[in-house]
């Protein structure tokens, strides 16, 4: 079974044998912290805004995937693929060949309550109802958010409105089903992503600091409502969530 995936013994390739076998080293080291984003939208307007250079590159049968070292803000930056695999994939090619250890990851989510809805959103615990964490640590139904607190002491400190609880990670976005809902809001989840619970373990895998928040974009309670997703509101977040990126960013240093 899934859950039961979990494997201590040496994996037979890891993404340094990847990156060697198309004669690919790691990069001399920038700097130690990388924000993450999944809108093109802020991938888009960050470039703009920002002197940047390319810095590194890995990517996916789909597309290639550049690193951006922003040069006046020093981190580097790039625009995660969605779902588990992929962006685990992804963050653990990175970190390899960029060298970065601080990972701060924000995007949009659904909410299970409204409480959340237009709120700094801080995932303290996962549900894991993904395939990639088992993979990468034992079996459980949760898994704990480890530096969540200080994205809170970062709202705190900003007098940033936010709302922190668990949050469910789930592959199947057309299978949030009515029931499944109710278990996960009885359970004590506010909100539904596709990545969370699989980034953390991962990053404890490989020995890296993940970060993360998220911001409002559809509402499933008793019913589903497109609310904010896709519209000119959500972008406007989504780069304002770029501001509070930074904000923990400066934290780090």
């Amino acid at each position: 079974m899934i859950n039961d995936s979990f494997d201590t013994s040496k994996p037979l390739f890891s993404p340094k044998e990847a990156f060697e076998s198309h004669g690919l080293k790691p990069i001399e080291k920038k700097t130690n912290t990388c924000i993450v984003a999944y809108s093109s939208h802020v991938k888009e307007e960050i470039l703009n805004k920002y002197d940047n250079e390319v810095v590194a590159f890995t990517g996916t049968a789909n597309d290639i995937i550049n690193v951006y070292y922003l040069k006046e803000l020093n981190v580097l930056f790039y625009m995660s693929p969605v779902t588990s695999p992929a962006a685990s994939c992804i963050l653990s090619e990175i970190s390899y060949i960029t060298g970065a250890k601080n990972f701060i990851f924000f995007g949009s989510c659904g909410v299970l309550v409204e409480s959340a809805k237009d709120k700094v959103i801080i995932p303290t615990k996962a549900y894991r109802d993904e395939g990639t964490s088992y993979h990468y640590l034992e079996a459980s139904d949760f898994i704990d958010i480890k530096n969540y607190s200080l994205i809170e002491e970062v709202c705190l400190k900003n007098n940033l409105h936010y709302v922190k609880g668990y949050t469910w990670t789930t592959d199947a976005i057309y299978r949030e089903t009515a029931n499944n809902v109710k278990k996960r809001r009885e359970s004590g989840c506010i909100c539904v992503e596709m990545e969370v619970s699989a980034l953390e373990a991962v990053s404890r895998y490989l020995g890296i600091n993940f970060y993360t928040f998220l911001l409002s974009g559809d509402i499933l309670t008793d019913s589903w409502d497109n609310a904010d997703l896709g519209t000119i509101k959500e972008k406007a977040k989504q780069l304002t969530s770029f501001d509070v990126a930074l904000l923990i960013a400066k934290e780090l240093k």
